[in-house]
């Protein structure tokens, strides 16, 4: 098989874009979460908020990196409850809002989770009031953070020179055996808990060999599907065992697949994870692999696919270079009616741009835009502005002061927004470019692969 980029392999399933604005999380659809039933009496859910004193506390849960809101409550005099949840057992969020949401632990086995946050910055000020699986999560999540970014920079300071290189790997080691300790001593004090499973999870005890790498996961445990920990396991499997080759990559996807066969559910949540990943990554090539062979083939035997990973596989599927990508009908920064498809069919080519008032290197690719719009125009070259901003006048003030004359329309729910959704956007810029017959033709990083490929075609 062909070799794919490095660039690629480098980027693949990445949670950092340093030349884009991502989101923090994933907004999932109910669609396509998997269900949430149990049986049990169920878990009260309250606790304690030092900041605000008042104001609404929401309640998330979790699908690997995906979140989806659950329910909301309102903070009465620093307190909150959001009642009994007869929710399975995972990690769920609960926070102000997405930029402020911290992780906690829900647990069906437990009647109480009674928790509380010293600040107004949620993540980093949890303390468990009465859980014995958030006491444990509270001491582990600020000394995690803490450890891997001293080894995230100590790797790299290790790749900057040769002469410091030794100095800087034996620290990174040091961290990580630091790391593996604190695992191993909050595992031996909170045995049989949710929390403890999950660091057990974390560990990569056979990281290096490929046939017992996964030995230590339980794929039958459906638990683990509502916690980040199986998809950073995957992403560092491909990692480990791919050498940044298209067969490598067919080798790991055939592993983790076959694993996963023993749980409908976690089978149909590592197709969807390794699907997402790979279609971020660009390449195309090995989604289709997964749809064509997993999805759509008969590689999953008998297994019972949801109707979400179906639609996941063809929402994929339609933006792919060749393909006919969705239609949106919204109103303009004018309140004129824009719909892609009318627009696209009476122009040669259209470049769809999603963009944001935040994004710096949207910004940056502005001037760039602005002059190949006024080149091409008269030729035939449209662009239609999709923003995910927020706000309507610092929206409309972006349009006015970067000079974009083109249609603009916003859908005024960041990563949220139907047409944000129906094409998957994670970070700005993202562009498609498509032609007269709808078609995507070209799907460019940046405004200079569309003016390279349009100075070819309009003259």
């Amino acid at each position: 098989m062909m070799k794919v980029q490095k660039v690629l392999f480098l980027l693949f399933f990445s949670l950092q874009v340093f030349t884009s604005c991502k989101g923090n999380h994933a907004i999932a659809t109910n669609a396509e979460n998997a269900p949430l039933a149990v049986e049990a009496d169920g878990t009260e859910v309250k606790g304690i908020v030092t900041v605000p004193q008042s104001g609404s506390l929401f309640l998330w849960s979790t699908y690997g990196k995906q979140v989806n809101k659950l329910d909301s409550t309102e903070i009465m005099a620093g307190k909150f409850s959001f009642g009994k949840k007869a929710l399975p057992t995972g990690v769920y969020m609960i926070g102000i809002n997405e930029n402020n949401m911290c992780p906690i632990i829900i647990n069906e086995n437990e009647a109480l989770c009674e928790i509380g946050f010293k600040t107004g910055k949620l993540e980093t000020s949890l303390y468990a009031i009465s859980s014995k699986e958030n006491e444990g999560w509270a001491a582990y999540m600020l000394q995690e953070t803490t450890l891997l970014r001293a080894i995230k920079d100590a790797q790299i300071a290790a790749r900057k020179s040769a002469d410091t290189k030794a100095h800087f790997e034996a620290q990174a080691q040091k961290k990580e055996k630091e790391l593996l300790d604190l695992q191993n001593s909050l595992i031996a004090k909170y045995p049989g808990t949710y929390f403890s499973k999950l660091l057990q999870c974390k560990q990569e005890p056979n990281k290096n060999d490929f046939a017992k790498y996964w030995n230590n996961i339980d794929f039958t445990d459906e638990s683990i599907i509502r916690s980040k920990v199986l998809s950073e396991r995957i992403e560092s499997f491909m990692r480990a065992h791919s050498k940044g080759e298209e067969s490598g990559f067919v080798k790991c996807v055939d592993a983790v697949a076959t694993k996963a066969k023993a749980n409908d559910a976690v089978l149909e949540f590592v197709l969807a994870q390794m699907l997402t990943g790979f279609y971020e990554s660009g390449m195309e090539n090995m989604c289709s692999y997964i749809i064509d062979f997993y999805i759509n083939g008969d590689a999953c035997g008998d297994a019972d696919l949801t109707q979400a990973i179906k639609n996941t596989a063809e929402g994929i599927t339609k933006l792919a270079i060749g393909n006919i990508p969705p239609n949106f009908d919204m109103a303009d920064v004018n309140g004129m009616n824009v719909n892609l498809y009318s627009i696209a069919s009476s122009k040669k080519y259209t470049l769809v741009m999603f963009w944001s008032s935040w994004c710096e290197h949207c910004k940056t690719e502005a001037p760039h835009i602005v002059t190949s719009y006024n080149l091409w125009k008269e030729k035939g070259f449209e662009i239609v502005g999709v923003s995910i901003d927020t706000n309507e006048p610092t929206w409309k003030k972006a349009v006015t002061e970067r000079g974009f004359e083109f249609p603009n329309v916003c859908g005024m729910n960041q990563y949220r927004s139907p047409v944000a959704q129906d094409y998957r956007i994670t970070k700005t810029p993202t562009y498609f470019l498509i032609n007269e017959k709808k078609e995507i033709v070209l799907k460019p990083k940046s405004i200079k692969e569309v003016q390279l490929f349009i100075s070819g075609k309009l003259k």
